[in-house]
């Protein structure tokens, strides 16, 4: 896992100090750090989290300050090496940081949805391509945007549903492929610089406030099937009291309970309104299931049709990914 570069650090050191400033905590007490993906711009996710991060700096009677990083793989680097302690990821992120940065899900968002959301293919309203098979019948023509290598949405389930289960290689079949991340890809759809690009259900209702005339020229031409929304993670060595405090202010946000007034829930609501949340609710492991079976299902895809193996390669490469999937029937 590669390190952020200094100049990226010296940044977000930048950022961190400037949150110290302005943010109460218990004297003596060293801040907490949560880490966040950057799926939309640095500014949309300070914006739309520095609400929720005050409201659980005053919970917990200490500092919690945001690491906003343009990719998922500098969060789970931050996990694993400790300078941060709670992150919200994507799940395929949320399997590198399971599997490797020592982190465990609390707490998991809720859309209008549920507790899911939907991965898009969005194209001009006014261009030629209507739903998937168009866009892959005219693949040598596009220009396309896919998303982060860690994304869910924007990369792994378009991946399967659009690319490995029909035996394509996206990276072959395209005029043009380019990697962004979610507001990136919209804009760029947007103003014509891309053709088609990857997106989902949750941003695409975020971006009808704050790009309402983009919006209105941009149209979803696939959808997927409903895709386990975003959890929220604490690295697991974290003290069990301190940890049991976060999930509770996640798990009770935006609701009535004890000592909360009517208008502080109302606050509360809107805050989680800003990302197209209405609340969380209690998560662990188990919900990386769905992701963690279709990585192996494109696994095994990609195996099948990879002309360099031998015979008793491929056999043993699908025989790991067989057992893999079998583990999880048995979990």
């Amino acid at each position: 896992m590669n390190a952020p570069s200094p100049l990226i650090v010296r940044i977000l050191a930048a950022l961190v100090l400037a949150w110290l400033a302005v943010s109460p905590a218990r004297a003596g007490e060293a801040p907490l750090v949560m880490g966040l993906g950057s799926a939309d711009s640095r500014e949309a996710v300070l914006n739309t989290w520095g609400p929720i991060l005050e409201d659980l700096s005053a919970r917990l009677g200490r500092r919690v300050v945001p690491m906003v990083l343009d990719d998922y793989a500098g969060v789970i680097w931050y996990l694993a090496s400790g300078k941060a302690q709670l992150a919200w990821l994507g799940n395929k992120a949320a399997i590198e940081a399971v599997d490797r940065a020592g982190a465990e899900i609390v707490a998991q968002s809720m859309t209008r949805y549920g507790a899911g959301y939907y991965a898009h293919l969005i194209a001009r309203r006014d261009g030629p391509y209507a739903d998937a098979q168009d866009v892959l019948d005219h693949a040598g023509e596009i220009e396309f945007g896919i998303g982060d290598p860690n994304s869910t949405s924007g990369f792994t389930v378009p991946s399967y549903y659009l690319f490995a289960s029909r035996g394509i290689d996206p990276e072959r079949i395209f005029k043009r492929l380019v990697h962004h991340n979610h507001e990136e890809n919209f804009l760029a759809v947007a103003e014509g610089r891309l053709d088609v690009a990857t997106g989902n259900s949750s941003a695409m209702a975020r971006y009808k406030v704050r790009f309402p005339e983009e919006s209105a020229g941009v149209k979803i031409i696939w959808t997927s099937p409903l895709i386990p929304s975003d959890p929220i993670l604490v690295r697991s060595e974290l003290n069990p009291g301190l940890k049991k405090r976060i999930t509770d202010f996640f798990v009770e946000y935006a609701r009535p309970g004890k000592d909360k007034s009517e208008a502080r829930v109302k606050r509360e609501a809107e805050n989680l309104a800003a990302r197209k949340w209405t609340g969380f609710k209690r998560s662990d492991n188990t919900q990386l299931e769905p992701v963690r079976r279709l990585e192996l299902y494109k696994d095994r895809l990609r195996i099948e049709a990879d002309e360099t193996l031998t015979d008793a390669e491929r056999k043993a490469r699908l025989g790991e990914v067989d057992a893999a999937l079998k583990g999880l029937d048995r979990e």
